[in-house]
C-alpha cells in the first residue's frame, strides 16, 4: 500500500476571520489495486459520509446508449448477489442511515452516509452495491420504465425541454450532447449486456476513488477499506474521444413547439472553459457581477427595469471538458425578442463596461463568505474534496480559495469577460408556441423547429 499524507489546517472558521477556510488533516492512501482512499476528520459530530466515485459518466455513454451510464448507477441499489432491493433498503434505514447512487455527465457517485457506530454496516453496503451488483433482469425493467416514465414527464417542463435542446443544438456528436438520463428511444434499446459491459469497463479500482469524512481515524479506516476493497480487480479502462463542438457562427436558433405555452423559456450561449482554467477565478467573479443573485446587471436590467421576467442567471458549466456558458429567462411569449435583446447588450456590455468599486465588493464578499459556509458538514467536505479529486484541482484549491478570489483584480474581469465571452456568436434554445414567436426569432438568424416529441 503506497501512502501519501496531505496535511492541511484544522476545520472550522472564526468569526474574525469569516472568510478563512480551514480544514482537518486529510490523509491520503492509494491500495495495491490502484483505488485512492482520501481520509478526513472531523470529530464534531459521530457522524460519516462516504463516497465512491467511479471516473465514467453520461460522457461515457456510446452511441445509440444515451442514458447507460445513469440507468447503471440507478441499478446499483436494486439488488446484489445476496441481497434484493428490499433487503438493501431495510439494512440501511434500520441504522439510520442513507445509501444512493447518481451519475453526472463526468462520474457515478455512490454515497453512504451513517453514525460512526454503524460505519461498519455502511462500508459494508456500499461495497457490496458497488462490487457485486446483480442486475436482476425484473429490476432492469422496473428501472426502465421508472426513467422512460420521467423522460415522458419532463416534456411537459419548457425549462427542462429548454436546457436538453440547448445542450443538443451546442454539442451535437460531443459527449455533454445527449442528456444524462438519455432518451425514450434510447433508454428503450439498453440491454442488460449493455449495463454489465459499462459496468466491466468502468467499475475498477483504478478508475476510482473514495472520499471518507466525519468522526474517523486515518489509521482504522485505512485498514477496513483494505479488507473490504483490497480484493476488487482492477482492469483496463477504455479511453473516450472527445470530438470538440464547432463554435458557433453568428446566431443559430432552435424552436422547441409547445403550442399550449403562454411563456417562452430561453437559454443561449455558447461553449466555456473548464475548472482548471487559469482564469477560472477572474470568470467566477465576472458571472457573478453579470448574472448570479439579486444584484447582478441582467437581473437589474432585464428583472428589476424591464419586468420581462421573474428569474433571469448566467452560468458556467464547470465539467472536465468545456461545458456551457448561457443565460437562462423566461418571459410572456410576446415579450420574447425584447428580453433577448435586453441580455444580449448586458452580456455585450460586460466586455467594455468597466466593473464598478460595488459591483467587485459585493462579488468577493459574496465568495468570501459564502464558501467557508459550504464545508461546515463532513458531507459538505466529502463533496468537495471528490471535486477536488475529479477535476485534478490542488490539494490546496480549498484553502486558498479566498485567497485566489481576493487576487482578482478588475481589469482581470474585463480581460476575462473579453477572452471567454463571445455576444456575436451563440446558439439559442427557445421553447414557446411557435406560431406566435417564429417570425421574430428569424431576425436573430436561422430557425430550426422542432416538436416536443421530437425531443
Amino acid at each position: 500500500m503506497k501512502r501519501i499524507l496531505t496535511i492541511l489546517i484544522f476545520f472550522g472558521f472564526s468569526f474574525a476571520l469569516a472568510s478563512e477556510v480551514k480544514l482537518p488533516p486529510i490523509t491520503e492512501d492509494t491500495l495495491s489495486n490502484g483505488l485512492i482512499i482520501v481520509a478526513v476528520e472531523n470529530h464534531e459530530l459521530p457522524t460519516v459520509s462516504m463516497r465512491m466515485v467511479i471516473r465514467a459518466g453520461a460522457a461515457n455513454d456510446p452511441d445509440g446508449k444515451a442514458g447507460l451510464a445513469d440507468f447503471t448507477s440507478g441499478m446499483l441499489r436494486t439488488g446484489t448477489k445476496t441481497r434484493t432491493a428490499t433487503q438493501i433498503a431495510e439494512a440501511i434505514d434500520f441504522v439510520g442511515g442513507s445509501l444512493g447512487a447518481g451519475a453526472d455527465r463526468d462520474a457515478i457517485n455512490a454515497s453512504a452516509d451513517v453514525l460512526v457506530k454503524h460505519l461498519d454496516v455502511g462500508l459494508d453496503l456500499l461495497s457490496d452495491i458497488i462490487m457485486h451488483p446483480a442486475f436482476d433482469t425484473a429490476e432492469i425493467e422496473r428501472h426502465r420504465n421508472e426513467i422512460l416514465s420521467g423522460i415522458v414527464q419532463g416534456k411537459d417542463d419548457p425549462d427542462n425541454l429548454c436546457s436538453k435542446g440547448f445542450n443538443q443544438f451546442l454539442f451535437g456528436n460531443y459527449p455533454y450532447g445527449h442528456p444524462s438520463e438519455g432518451t425514450e428511444a434510447s433508454v428503450t434499446s439498453i440491454t442488460r449486456d449493455d449495463i454489465t459491459l459499462f459496468y466491466n469497463n468502468y467499475f475498477r479500482p483504478n478508475n476510482a476513488f473514495m472520499v471518507i469524512a466525519g468522526d474517523i481515524k486515518p489509521a482504522d479506516i485505512f485498514s477496513k477499506v483494505s479488507k473490504i476493497f483490497g480484493g476488487w480487480e482492477m482492469g483496463l479502462v477504455p479511453k473516450i474521444r472527445w470530438n470538440t463542438p464547432p463554435s458557433p457562427k453568428g446566431y443559430q436558433v432552435l424552436l422547441i413547439d409547445k403550442p399550449d405555452a403562454t411563456q417562452t423559456s430561453i437559454r443561449f450561449g455558447h461553449v466555456g472553459i473548464t475548472r482548471d482554467d487559469p482564469d477560472y477565478y477572474p470568470v467566477l467573479l465576472m458571472n457573478y457581477i453579470l448574472g448570479v443573485g439579486f444584484t447582478s446587471r441582467l437581473n437589474n436590467e432585464v428583472r428589476v427595469k424591464g419586468g420581462m421576467t421573474y428569474d433571469i442567471r448566467s452560468t458556467n458549466e464547470w465539467n472536465i471538458k468545456p461545458a456551457a456558458f448561457y443565460c437562462n429567462t423566461f418571459t410572456e411569449n410576446d415579450s420574447t425578442m425584447s428580453a433577448i435583446k435586453a441580455s444580449l447588450r448586458i452580456i455585450k456590455g460586460i466586455r467594455t463596461a468597466e466593473v464598478t468599486d460595488n459591483e467587485y465588493n459585493d462579488a468577493v464578499n459574496f465568495y468570501e463568505g459564502y464558501y467557508p459556509m459550504t464545508l461546515e458538514t463532513p458531507g459538505q467536505v466529502a463533496a468537495e474534496i471528490v471535486k477536488i479529486k475529479l477535476y485534478k484541482l490542488p490539494v490546496s484549491y480549498i484553502q486558498d480559495f479566498t485567497k485566489n478570489i481576493k487576487k482578482v483584480t478588475k481589469a482581470d474581469i474585463i480581460r476575462a469577460a473579453q477572452k471567454h465571452i463571445d455576444p456575436d456568436n451563440m446558439v439559442f434554445c427557445v421553447v414557446s408556441n411557435a406560431a406566435t414567436v417564429q417570425d421574430s426569432l428569424k431576425t436573430l438568424g436561422p430557425v430550426t423547429v422542432k416538436t416536443v416529441d421530437g425531443m
